[in-house]
């Protein structure tokens, strides 16, 4: 069975650096698993963290209407990033069709995909079939909350479907049409239906204390700032510390999510030696 390793956690932990560190080693590509960083531009704001004036290439691989784009940093393909224009839909279903697309073709070069992201939905959408992705817009529905607050419909869905409101990114919680989106699935009574998947897959998970994590959050978005924030978004990058409790925010959310996520080994980034430990462990896997 081919394989595929993932690198998963809250935001803020260094997922993208190891995951290019072990490309390096394993001769891999990695593979965005990460909700804001579908959309073309802010890279800033999303924390791409792309080399200055790096342009994407188009790929052979189309998606629909499009042809998939990569980046490549330090020797290393990084891909899913710049999908779909902002303000544009995009879903788990729409990731999921992407990523197979990828990952069939790194491996198809003999390569090792490296699913990087911090989007739970995304990851478990590659563990287990999601069923419910595909429901039908309910005219009804759309018509009782057409006038709603964002705020208004956020709590409605955070009180019908916690997980689901906590993997929405800040973008999506004040955008009315999404948040009306998420509450049509969550009502929905379609079923999930979980179907083992084609790909043998091995989770590492990056995580830090609480405190440590929000240092560095804050620190995160001080860099973002000084590097020209403001041009991707004025209002955001005006005032640091709501964008850094905003971060709080996600990272919290995402701790709880992968927290029930099974069969996830976690290494603890304030650990000294848990980086050699985790690519040791990567090794052990991959060469089994």
């Amino acid at each position: 069975m081919k394989k595929v390793l993932i690198i998963c956690g809250p935001t803020a932990t260094g997922k993208t650096k190891l995951g290019i560190d072990i490309a390096k080693k394993f001769g891999g590509e990695i593979v965005s698993a990460d909700s804001r960083q579908v959309y073309v531009g802010r890279n800033i704001i999303t924390g791409k963290d792309l080399p200055a004036n790096l342009k994407p290439q188009i790929s052979k691989l189309k998606w629909r209407d499009r042809y998939l784009k990569y980046y490549e940093v330090d020797g290393v393909r990084i891909w899913l990033y710049d999908i779909v224009s902002s303000g544009k839909e995009f879903n788990v279903s729409y990731w999921k069709e992407c990523a197979d697309l990828v990952i069939s073709d790194i491996l198809s070069r003999n390569r090792l995909p490296i699913v990087v992201g911090g989007t739970g939905l995304f990851i478990k959408s590659l563990t287990q079939s999601l069923s419910q992705i595909h429901v039908p817009p309910h005219s009804l529905l759309r018509i009782e909350l057409a006038n709603k607050s964002a705020e208004y419909l956020f709590d409605y869905l955070n009180k019908l479907d916690s997980i689901r409101a906590a993997i929405l990114n800040i973008s999506d919680r004040h955008n009315p049409r999404r948040l009306i989106r998420a509450i049509e699935i969550s009502l929905s009574k379609t079923t999930i239906n979980y179907e083992p998947t084609n790909y043998e897959l091995f989770l590492i998970g990056l995580t830090a204390p609480r405190a440590e994590l929000y240092s560095r959050i804050d620190q995160r978005v001080m860099d973002r700032v000084m590097a020209g924030a403001a041009a991707e978004d004025p209002i955001l990058a005006a005032d640091p510390p709501r964008w850094q409790f905003q971060e709080h925010q996600i990272a919290r959310q995402q701790l709880t999510w992968f927290a029930k996520q099974p069969r996830i080994h976690w290494f603890d980034i304030t650990s000294p030696s848990w980086q050699i430990e985790a690519e040791k462990l990567a090794i052990g896997w991959y060469n089994q």
